[in-house]
């Protein structure tokens, strides 16, 4: 049996074993023109990592979450040296919908005989266990021996489309601290691409974040740094001024996590924060795997 954690994030999938690609795909009764990220299954072709697609708010009601959970599992399954296996999958849900959807969205994913062709290879696999967590609490976990120093402990989990704050206290999760404000980074691309198209210059999502990075190659490369400056700025006070209407000092020691956090890491250590970790994208995949046991 293999065991993994697979964060299904609104903006990218990623799992515990280190991959990562766009919650997207496109689909073809064909083959695509390169076997790169391509998945076969169930009669269809599919470009994973392209067309990033819409907001679910209930992952259950569509396959897409399923399917592009499955590159994923090849990808386990390839490094395991397996091609015909049990799997064993933690997956987690933001703080807001955990209580009402970890059930449905445990079942969601328990299926046997999964039969499934990923970059030119086969593969069958039987989800015989599955375990949902909250998004945002499984990334702390993982790091907590490095943050055995501090007694209280505020997480801020920037997802594509949540962000989701928990605080524990020695260790214990504050259970009334829970919250998902709908505040992801999907807010802040779509700001940016609607403020270039005012200069008619049209970035794809994964451009944005080369001009976040600082990393964009266009000819009004000045222009696009001056807007993506401005409008990050805005988006990280709007956030900061949320969490503390709901009560968050930020000079107590706080914790980042998510994609997003990665992203702005830069802006995430300054004199109005007491940031004493921002951990990388993976951190919620790698805590679900770890709370399996």
């Amino acid at each position: 049996m293999i065991k993994l954690g697979v964060d299904n994030g609104n903006y990218n999938v990623k799992s515990s074993e280190g991959m990562l690609y766009a919650s997207g795909y496109a689909v073809s009764d064909k083959e695509f023109i390169t076997p790169e990220m391509q998945l076969f299954y169930e009669g269809k072709y599919y470009a994973i990592g392209e067309r990033r697609l819409r907001f679910q708010q209930d992952k259950t009601k569509e396959p897409d979450t399923f399917l592009l959970t499955l590159p994923a599992i090849a990808d386990a399954m390839k490094k395991a040296g397996a091609t015909n296996t049990e799997i064993a999958l933690g997956v987690g849900l933001p703080i807001d919908s955990y209580g009402t959807q970890k059930e449905a969205f445990r079942r969601y994913f328990l299926r046997s005989n999964v039969s499934f062709m990923f970059e030119g290879t086969s593969y069958r696999c039987h989800i015989t266990e599955c375990k949902v967590f909250a998004q945002g609490h499984a990334a702390l976990c993982r790091y907590y021996p490095r943050l055995s120093e501090y007694r209280g402990i505020t997480l801020v989990d920037i997802g594509g489309y949540t962000v989701d704050v928990l605080t524990v206290h020695n260790f214990k999760l504050d259970r009334s601290s829970c919250a998902s404000l709908r505040m992801g980074t999907i807010t802040l691309y779509s700001r940016i691409q609607d403020a270039l198209q005012k200069s008619d210059i049209l970035l794809s999502d994964e451009l944005i974040t080369d001009a976040i990075r600082g990393e964009i190659q266009h000819t009004d490369s000045k222009q696009i740094a001056v807007v993506v400056d401005q409008t990050v700025a805005a988006y990280c006070k709007e956030l900061f001024n949320a969490l503390r209407e709901r009560g968050l000092d930020l000079k107590l020691p706080t914790v980042f996590a998510g994609g997003g956090a990665e992203l702005l890491e830069s802006r995430l250590y300054n004199d109005s924060l007491n940031t004493v970790a921002v951990l990388n994208r993976f951190a919620n995949a790698d805590g679900y795997k770890l709370l399996m046991g």
